[in-house]
């Protein structure tokens, strides 16, 4: 993942661990992230997505609505497409469709559509 396509704040992980671990960056330079919880940076090529579940978009202020199977935010909607080895995640805003994997993507969207209002 290029540092580039990153924001301060944004979680994220590392490839080599054993599991993933969801890390927020601190800092960004050139093809490097620096994460919280570590005291060297990491090069870009080693930094992964969180994946998205239920969780994430509890911390996030989403409400689940076990009727409709969806996750409500404001105007935002967010639901699971049934996938049997990947998690991706359908967020509608208004007219607006995009289909999201991984935590960096929602919060990055959530910030856009914040920066709108």
């Amino acid at each position: 993942m290029k540092s580039s396509d990153l924001r301060i704040g944004d979680i994220v992980s590392v490839c080599y661990e054993d599991k993933v671990i969801p890390d927020a960056v601190v800092v960004l330079e050139p093809d490097a992230v620096h994460l919280s919880s570590r005291k060297y940076a990491d090069s870009d090529r080693d930094i992964i997505g969180v994946p998205l579940q239920e969780e994430w978009l509890s911390k996030f202020n989403f409400e689940y609505d076990l009727y409709s199977n969806e996750w409500t935010f404001d105007k935002i909607i967010v639901k699971k497409i049934q996938n049997e080895h990947v998690h991706i995640w359908l967020l509608q805003f208004e007219n607006f469709k995009l289909k999201i994997e991984f935590v960096h993507q929602l919060q990055d969207l959530l910030h856009v559509l914040a920066m709108v209002r």
